[in-house]
């Protein structure tokens, strides 16, 4: 029998910069895949090669898919940032910075990684090797194990509702009636030397609703509880 691993994560407050945004920084609405393979490998310990991203080749193979659990909310303020340049004119930097306020997202993990089996009994015992964090190391994780799940390919319904964030080309989207829709451009996957390889495309309901969309050749999936998923 297939199976995921679910656990929640959330905070009072997050921020997943967007990289082309510089003097204001904006935040994505979720945390991209590269963010929550980085957060797993902090739970459990593996090593980063010096600031680098080690970790991230033991776990590029994992089958992750994000549920959003809060409704997006945003507030924007100010940074006070040391300037480390030589010669600056000031020694202090003010940023214009976007944060989420209240983020919580459920996190569905594929027992197809022997790690994952170790995050569980981490997250079983509320520890961590080194301190989880949604973006940036002021916005600690809470992270609670919600337990396993069966999970099962299914057949796709004309118009059907995926609770999870989706990538954009596995499907035809069908929109609704009084519902919010966001498409956005998230990092996909980095190199073990923190370089930047691959972006994806994905849609999601920042009201945490869900999305109707008609499948094209991926098929989606099924956990226990019903919910509808689509792997980042």
């Amino acid at each position: 029998m297939e199976k995921v691993m679910i656990f929640n994560v959330s905070s009072r407050f997050a921020i997943f910069r967007k990289p082309y945004s510089t003097t204001s920084s904006l935040s994505y609405d979720f945390p991209p895949r590269t963010v929550v393979i980085g957060m797993i490998a902090a739970v459990i310990g593996l090593d980063n090669g010096g600031g680098k991203a080690k970790y991230f080749e033991e776990l590029k193979d994992l089958k992750i898919a994000l549920e959003i659990l809060n409704p997006v909310m945003k507030k924007r303020t100010v940074f006070n940032n040391l300037n480390t340049k030589s010669h600056a004119s000031s020694r202090h930097i003010l940023t214009i910075t976007e944060m989420l306020i209240n983020p919580a997202y459920r996190i569905y993990i594929w027992y197809n990684n022997e790690k994952v089996e170790l995050l569980k009994k981490f997250l079983a015992k509320k520890e961590s090797y080194y301190t989880p964090y949604l973006g940036v190391s002021n916005c600690i994780a809470k992270l609670d194990l919600v337990g396993d799940s069966k999970i099962e390919e299914i057949d796709p319904k004309e118009g059907m509702v995926v609770n999870s964030v989706i990538p954009r080309s596995d499907f035809f989207f069908v929109p609704m009636p009084s519902q919010k829709y966001v498409f956005d451009t998230l990092p996909y996957e980095i190199s073990p030397t923190r370089e930047f390889v691959s972006n994806k495309e994905y849609v999601y309901n920042p009201n945490g609703g869900g999305v109707k969309v008609k499948f094209q050749e991926k098929k989606p999936f099924k956990v226990s509880n019903g919910k509808i998923l689509s792997f980042m």
